[in-house]
C-alpha cells in the first residue's frame, strides 16, 4: 500500500470518528470484530477490539505483523511492532498525532436513513469535512449503539473503504489495550 494514501487514509478515519463521537456516535459497545480496509488499490485487514473507547487493531503490512493501540483516557497510541520486540507511543495531544474532536467540533452528519447491514439495524450518515487540509466526504453506516459496520469515503489522496464482520459485542480482556511484555517502547520523535 503506498504509504500516503494508507497514512492519509488512517488519520482521516481517525480524525472523523473521534469528532463523530462528540455528538452522534457513541461507542458505548464493547467488542471484537473483523476489519478489513481497502486504500490505494491494496487492502489491510485484522481483528479488531474495542471497550469502553480504548481500541486495539492487530494487522500486516509488507509482511511485518503491527499492533496499534488507541488509549484516549490516557491520551496516548501506541505503535507496536511485535516481531521487532519493540514499540513506539506518542501523546494523542502532539501536533503530528491524530487530530482531536475539538479539531472538528464543527462537522456535521447527515442522517442518510436506515438499513440493514450484515443483519444488523444501521443508521447511515454522510460527513463532509477537511482533516489536516485534505477535503473529503465520508459515508457511514452505525449501529443503535455506536458500532461503525462500514465506511467509505473519498480524499483528495483516493477513496477508501472500512468493513467490520464477524461482530461479537462483550467485555474484551483488559490486557489487551496494554503493550505486550517485553516490547521495548520508545517516544516518537519529536514528543
Amino acid at each position: 500500500m503506498r504509504r500516503s494514501a494508507a497514512f492519509v487514509f488512517l488519520f482521516f478515519f481517525s480524525a472523523i470518528l473521534p469528532a463523530a463521537a462528540a455528538d452522534w456516535l457513541q461507542q458505548d459497545a464493547a467488542y471484537s470484530a473483523m476489519r478489513t480496509m481497502r486504500a490505494a488499490g491494496q487492502e489491510v485487514s485484522g481483528p479488531l477490539h474495542h471497550d469502553n473507547g480504548k481500541e486495539r487493531f492487530e494487522l500486516t503490512v509488507d509482511g511485518q505483523r503491527q499492533v496499534m493501540i488507541r488509549r484516549p483516557d490516557v491520551r496516548r497510541l501506541y505503535m507496536i511492532m511485535p516481531d521487532m520486540g519493540m514499540g513506539m507511543e506518542m501523546s494523542l495531544d502532539a501536533p503530528q498525532a491524530m487530530p482531536s474532536a475539538d479539531d472538528y467540533a464543527e462537522l456535521k452528519p447527515e442522517k442518510l436513513g436506515e438499513e440493514t447491514l450484515n443483519g444488523e439495524a444501521v443508521t447511515k450518515y454522510r460527513i463532509e469535512g477537511n482533516s489536516g487540509g485534505q477535503e473529503g466526504t465520508v459515508l457511514i453506516w452505525v449501529t443503535d449503539d455506536g458500532i461503525p459496520l462500514r465506511m467509505e469515503g473519498r480524499t483528495p489522496e483516493g477513496s477508501f473503504e472500512m468493513v467490520m464482520s464477524d461482530l461479537r459485542r462483550g467485555p474484551q480482556p483488559a490486557g489487551l489495550f496494554e503493550p505486550p511484555a517485553g516490547i521495548q517502547m520508545m517516544a516518537m520523535p519529536g514528543q
